[in-house]
């Protein structure tokens, strides 16, 4: 079997809970289609319930080997474990972080002539 995730999305809140143990409630289902071929087309929803409101989906594909069967509960086990897994990393790459740049950073990024660039001196 290959368990593919195709298409990822992340709805949340604009504001970030201010706490560093974040305890999801998360209520989710897995929805199947083309059940009877070998190859099956997925969406899974996860939403959370209290404290942190967002939304997530994963839209995917399985393929089956030669004669493996498909058992829904034992598949959408296997998803919701990995989708699970790729919401905590969105989670965590998403958090708020503040960046403040001095002005000697960013001196360095004022534009040139474009011919003075490595690139076009490539072509």
């Amino acid at each position: 079997m290959e368990i593919y995730m195709q298409k990822i999305g992340l709805i949340r809140d604009d504001i970030n809970p201010k706490n560093t143990n974040l305890n999801l409630d998360i209520d989710w289902f897995v929805d199947y289609t083309n059940t009877d071929q070998d190859e099956i087309n997925f969406n899974i929803i996860l939403k959370s319930c209290k404290n942190f409101n967002l939304n997530f989906k994963v839209e995917g594909l399985i393929k089956l080997d030669l004669f493996e069967e498909f058992v829904q509960d034992e598949f959408s086990q296997i998803i919701f474990y990995h989708a699970c897994n790729v919401l905590m990393d969105m989670i965590s790459i998403t958090r708020e972080s503040v960046h403040i740049l001095s002005k000697k950073e960013y001196s360095n990024l004022s534009s040139k002539k474009s011919t003075d660039t490595p690139l076009n001196k490539l072509w």
